[in-house]
């Protein structure tokens, strides 16, 4: 005979409602996810890649949980790409924070239990293996930027979310794992490193209109769970730009741009230091009469080499309105390259004027670059490379307006924008030192070569003499019969 139901009584089922209720307001699941307003449009886009740039507690990795989750329960609020069972991916910044204590509660705070295995999440969560799976099917492998390289490769993936910015290397080997699938990824960060790899590769790309990249800014004003009180306590000692970093989502500079100030075209009423195309220009005939011409260089071989050139007139006005910017060449291609652009110029420059360190002897071949350059029609004298001795005379010109570059100088510009002071290694070393007086070393071959070359030029009046060259490189060149143009 079957048992009979229990009714249960009125104060009974009023007890059970609560319970759930309340279970439901502690751990809503995605069933009970409402986006803000700011976050609806980075979950409807249909981008390829989105990257999500906010303030501290602005809702960012709320953001990149829910979607990641919905993936792989197949209940995204504007429909499913892939049906699951999804091959899914979450990369933090470590194991003990990055993983551990924000990426896997987010995701165990939406995970309805249903589809847990036994809806039990410890039955459904592998330790060892770091991966989640599903009662359909759905897997989601979690990792950590400190990890080597050859660890994020192996099978396809169906989409991979990165918690705050990754090492480049790690962001491409995890896109060749989406080429499969025609995948998504999405990165969810506060830009706090300084003008990074994801600035010219990601924001800037995604701005200008690449159809695969949608940037989302998002500040910490706008999330409405965040109460000012709260805000003071985040942001009220810090700096001006790490404030706008950590409320805005604004790309910052911890130590700040040397040059950067001074890296604008002309507005009204005002001089502006980025100027037209001279060449075959107008004017150029002047240039090309009534201007001397000189050329500058820094030498690379896995980093970049880079020749400018400039033009300067009696007064000490330098305009620098050449560049050839290559990687991975030896010296004759570099040498063919320059002598094709000067006979494009329709001249040869008084003079070049580049790098100290390839007046180096090679031990084995006894010879240098400063001797092979010369071996392929290119003289070039070894400048003064005392460095803070020409930023200073950089700065200065910059200042005087006695310094203009043509904006086809497109990668002198790009670095002018990023050249910037040296850091220190931790937080704690900077509390309780100095600002340092040495500029970061990276991404600087275009501003050294030009730092080379107004060193080289007289000094104006206001500025302190400065060596023009390495003197030990003149009398080397000398000896060596390199010292073959004017001076």
């Amino acid at each position: 005979m079957a048992r009979k139901a229990k009714t249960l009584s009125t104060i009974e089922i009023q007890t059970a409602l609560t319970g759930a209720l309340r279970r439901v307001a502690l751990r809503p699941t995605i069933a009970g996810y409402r986006a803000q307003e700011h976050q609806i449009p980075f979950h409807e886009s249909k981008s390829k890649g989105r990257l999500l740039i906010g303030g501290n507690r602005s809702g960012k990795t709320v953001s990149g949980g829910a979607e990641l989750t919905m993936w792989l329960t197949g209940k995204h609020i504007s429909g499913c790409k892939f049906p699951p069972p999804i091959r899914g991916r979450a990369i933090g910044v470590d194991f003990d924070n990055g993983i551990n204590k924000i990426i896997l509660p987010e995701i165990a705070k939406w995970m309805p239990p249903s589809a847990l295995i036994n809806g039990s999440w410890d039955d459904s969560y592998h330790k060892s293996m770091k991966t989640l799976t599903l009662t359909n099917g759905s897997q989601v492998e979690f990792m950590s930027y400190d990890q080597d390289v050859d660890k994020f490769s192996g099978t396809s993936r169906h989409c991979v979310w990165f918690d705050e910015e990754p090492p480049e290397e790690i962001f491409n080997e995890n896109m060749a794992r989406l080429v499969d699938t025609g995948g998504n990824w999405w990165l969810t960060m506060t830009p706090l490193i300084d003008m990074s790899w994801t600035y010219d590769n990601l924001y800037l790309k995604g701005k200008n209109g690449d159809p695969n990249i949608e940037v989302f800014e998002v500040s910490t004003l706008q999330n409405e769970y965040v109460n000012a009180s709260e805000m003071e306590i985040l942001f009220g000692n810090l700096k001006e730009d790490e404030k706008k970093a950590r409320m805005y989502g604004t790309y910052m500079q911890h130590s700040g741009t040397i040059y950067g100030e001074h890296m604008h075209p002309p507005v009204e009423g005002k001089v502006g230091t980025i100027i037209d195309p001279i060449v075959d220009g107008p004017m150029w005939d002047i240039y090309k009469s009534r201007w001397g011409h000189f050329c500058m260089m820094d030498h690379g071989h896995a980093n970049p080499t880079c020749f400018l050139w400039g033009a300067f007139d009696s007064e000490g006005r330098i305009v620098i309105y050449k560049e050839y910017y290559e990687r991975k060449r030896i010296v004759a291609e570099h040498a063919l390259a320059i002598r094709g652009i000067n006979e494009q110029l329709g001249f040869i420059p008084s003079y070049y004027v580049g790098d100290p360190s390839i007046g180096n002897t090679d031990a084995i071949t006894g010879t240098s670059v400063q001797i092979e350059y010369s071996e392929h029609g290119i003289p070039i004298l070894l400048g003064n490379n005392d460095v803070g001795a020409g930023i200073e005379r950089v700065a200065s010109r910059f200042r005087s307006k006695m310094l203009f570059i043509t904006r086809d100088c497109e990668y002198l510009i790009w670095e002018l924008n990023r050249y910037r002071w040296g850091k220190y290694s931790s937080k704690k070393i900077a509390a309780r030192s100095n600002e340092k007086e040495q500029p970061l070393k990276k991404d600087d071959h275009a501003v050294d070569a030009l730092r080379y070359g107004i060193v080289s030029r007289p000094a104006l009046y206001g500025e302190d003499e400065v060596q023009a060259y390495s003197k030990l490189g003149v009398e080397k060149a000398i000896e060596q019969g390199i010292l073959l143009m004017q001076v």
